[in-house]
């Protein structure tokens, strides 16, 4: 009897043993979750189709090696700057030549997670005022901030000359940072700073894009023009269109079309959830992160960098299909239309990619 009874409990035990090794369901991903993190050894499968009329490109070609951490893109009419998260702008002059150049600012760069020196934009009158935009991460890392100033330049650095909006929440991850100069206008993301709940908090500028006038007429809550974004790295203007480009949570990376007063959705809903007041995005990538960063338009296509995605792609803006056009550079943050031309940065040397040699570079790949 006693040889039954252990027997029938070993059984017992198997039994309870082979029920807990069921696969559980998963767990959501935490809303605190970077997409930039995951390790870009490969980019994610995606499928693309190419519509009638696919963009014909030539060769790619690199204008310069040894960038630190690049994050902005701008134009001169004689060469490129381009900041480094680090606090530096590089300098690169029309024959490839790089001077990196330090920032003076009232409050340090605080280069911590995703945040440091973000996104640049450039005056019109830049060739003879030298004068430009910057967004960058200060504080400390018990109370991280962001900020937007002005800087003129005197040839050999960077100095702070005016502050156009400060105490913009921060945090390690979701700092936002993409600034674009439209006219009299600065239009500036920001990120929910880890608290996803600000982006739906209207006496808050986290989690919005905003649109700062450069009278600096008003308070900082009357230049939420957009609400419920997460972390938006991309912003471009075609004609009256406004595009920004966004990091989901787990996936569901998203481009939408902005309008004033439209809210996104974040974090009550993501790709294609719906609710009545709510915004769903014109473009999402899938349940496989991209995580976009910068993006640049024109007639046809939204160019847009990916990390995860280690991707250049183009967006077809009427059938919202996916043309790949480098895949083979490793991570992309930032990219700009000039000249029948793409120039695009990589960023493999923030931590989170695999820099080569030369790393990290611009490029430009032609547009035939």
């Amino acid at each position: 009897m006693k040889r039954w009874m252990f027997i029938l409990s070993l059984v017992f035990v198997a039994g309870c043993a082979s029920e807990s090794t069921e696969t559980p369901e998963p767990e959501q991903a935490p809303v605190q979750e970077s997409t930039e993190e995951a390790p870009s050894d490969t980019a994610p499968e995606q499928e693309s189709t190419e519509p009638e009329g696919n963009v014909s490109t030539g060769a790619t070609e690199s204008i310069v090696e040894q960038l630190e951490a690049p994050w902005s893109i701008a134009k001169t009419d004689d060469g490129w700057l381009i900041s480094e998260r680090g606090g530096t702008i590089a300098v690169i002059d029309a024959d490839g030549n790089l001077d990196r150049q330090p920032v003076v600012l009232n409050e340090d760069v605080l280069e911590i997670g995703e945040g440091g020196l973000l996104g640049l934009a450039l005056t019109a009158d830049f060739a003879t005022s030298r004068q430009l935009y910057a967004y960058h991460t200060y504080g400390t890392p018990g109370n991280v901030q962001n900020r937007v100033v002005e800087l003129t330049w005197d040839g050999n650095q960077f100095e702070e000359t005016d502050v156009v909006l400060d105490e913009i929440p921060g945090d390690q991850f979701h700092n936002g940072g993409r600034l674009l100069l439209d006219g009299d206008v600065l239009w500036v993301t920001t990120g929910d700073a880890l608290v996803p709940e600000l982006a739906q908090d209207e006496t808050s500028i986290a989690g919005k894009v905003l649109r700062v006038p450069l009278s600096g007429e008003g308070e900082p809550t009357d230049w939420i023009y957009s609400s419920g974004h997460r972390n938006p790295q991309g912003l471009t203007k075609i004609e009256d269109t406004l595009y920004a480009s966004e990091h989901g949570a787990s996936g569901h990376d998203e481009v939408n079309i902005l309008e004033e007063g439209n809210n996104y959705g974040w974090p009550l809903i993501e790709a294609d959830q719906a609710r009545d007041g709510l915004e769903t995005p014109w473009f999402e990538v899938g349940e496989t992160s991209w995580a976009p960063s910068g993006i640049v338009a024109d007639d046809r296509y939204v160019y847009m960098a990916t990390l995860r995605g280690n991707r250049l792609v183009a967006i077809d803006r009427e059938s919202r299909e996916v043309i790949p056009l480098v895949e083979d550079k490793g991570r992309i943050r930032d990219v700009w239309l000039e000249d029948e031309g793409l120039y695009f940065i990589t960023n493999n040397t923030d931590g989170r990619g695999n820099p080569g040699s030369g790393d990290d570079q611009l490029y430009r790949l032609t547009i035939e």
